[in-house]
């Protein structure tokens, strides 16, 4: 692709202001721009001047507007961001427009196309269907719940590292609502180390095979190396969910193509050693949108269905405090890519810090969060917690539905 196109989703006059700054915008532009109301706003990168300057002429005419930089009048060699702003309707309308344009819009507009169609999928259609079970998760979020078979995990480690209570905690979250149980072999919380890819292996596929023999269950294995994702979907699992995105094993795109399984792809600044190590981000929801967008694209290239892939955004995965609260408000922007959208904030080290809690803690915390992510788009929640989700999600959606 060759422009950068996302979804904004601008909730209130500081934020509007705020992304208009982003873009250059005068202080006079920026005051007018964000006392008109928009129902879609979409941000596009690096259009030549002059594009800009058609786009924001034809944007007007259909009855919306595009944000520039200040930049654009001044020089026309530099390259600027916008932000444009309209109806569903005189989007579909420029798009039409924009196909007999010069200066790069007729390829802009074959992408705004596509755009736009993720968007109204994402819009209309919450219905999935992952190891032959169909799901809509327009109303109620998928619950996965958390196993892992490790001496570290950052909450539940040493807890289930025998095979007895690893099978006896995974019949537990099924009967408590469970939709998926995610099975882990090594740990990924901050400064952990890796373990050999055997020990990964026989601290695995036992259980993963024991859930699929036994319950009616979806069944997710986390790991970052294709020998182990292999394995794992030959026993019975249905989703690869790799923290790297397929990055950290060459031989795992291949697998999930192979194989058929859905995959998780995850956004990890670092490695689980060194991620928390000062990360810094110039924007961090803008970063992670394109990296994701990036890694689904590689995946789709692979040969992975586009109906196989779900993005994380990787809460806690090489981000600050704040980069968590941004990138949690702005959930539905991740959703106009048009995949499920998985959100894994139970008991994480933002709600420790923000409630000034030790993770034994963090159950009201996690619950607020899940909530909220339900509310904004997500499709899945990976949680340690089922039953309480379970429970919490069901009064909000009893809300939300009016009965």
């Amino acid at each position: 692709m060759k422009y950068k196109i996302r979804l904004l989703e601008i909730k209130n006059r500081p934020e509007c202001m705020a992304e208009f700054d982003k873009i250059g915008a005068t202080a006079a532009g920026q005051k007018i721009m964000a006392e008109k109301l928009f129902p879609l706003a979409v941000k596009v990168k690096e259009l030549k001047a002059p594009a800009a300057n058609i786009l924001k002429q034809e944007m007007l005419a259909r009855g919306g507007d595009v944000v520039t930089s200040r930049n654009t009048l001044i020089d026309r060699s530099k390259k600027t961001d916008v932000i444009i702003q309209g109806s569903l309707k005189s989007f579909e309308s420029l798009i039409i427009k924009l196909k007999m344009q010069p200066f790069g819009l007729k390829e802009l507009s074959a992408e705004l196309e596509a755009f736009l169609g993720g968007y109204k999928k994402n819009r209309r259609d919450k219905k999935y269907s992952i190891g032959g079970k169909k799901f809509n998760t327009g109303s109620i979020p998928l619950i996965m719940g958390i196993l892992n078979i490790t001496p570290d995990s950052f909450f539940d480690g040493g807890r289930y590292d025998s095979y007895e209570s690893a099978v006896e905690r995974a019949g537990k979250m099924i009967d408590k609502g469970a939709d998926i149980i995610d099975i882990g072999g090594q740990s990924s919380r901050p400064g952990s180390k890796p373990v050999d890819s055997g020990e990964e292996l026989k601290r695995t596929i036992p259980l993963i095979k024991y859930i699929h023999d036994n319950y009616n269950v979806l069944i997710s294995i986390d790991t970052y190396r294709s020998k182990v994702a292999e394995r794992a979907v030959s026993v019975g699992a249905h989703i690869i969910n790799d923290i790297s995105a397929l990055t950290m094993d060459e031989g795992m795109a291949q697998v999930a193509s192979k194989s058929g399984a859905a995959v998780v792809l995850m956004h990890m600044k670092g490695s689980p050693e060194d991620m928390q190590d000062d990360p810094q981000y110039g924007d961090v929801v803008d970063e992670v949108y394109e990296y994701l967008d990036r890694r689904a694209s590689y995946a789709v290239k692979s040969g992975i269905s586009t109906d196989k892939i779900i993005i994380d955004p990787g809460i806690g995965f090489g981000k600050t405090l704040e980069h968590n609260l941004a990138i949690l408000n702005k959930i539905r922007e991740f959703g106009s890519m048009g995949f499920p959208i998985l959100i894994g904030a139970s008991r994480k080290s933002f709600i420790g810090k923000i409630l000034d809690l030790p993770v034994e803690e963090r159950l009201e915390g996690s619950l607020g969060a899940s909530v909220w992510a339900a509310i904004n788009g997500a499709s899945i929640l990976r949680v340690h917690d089922v039953a309480a989700t379970a429970r919490a999600l069901k009064i909000a959606h009893s809300i939300m539905a009016g009965y």
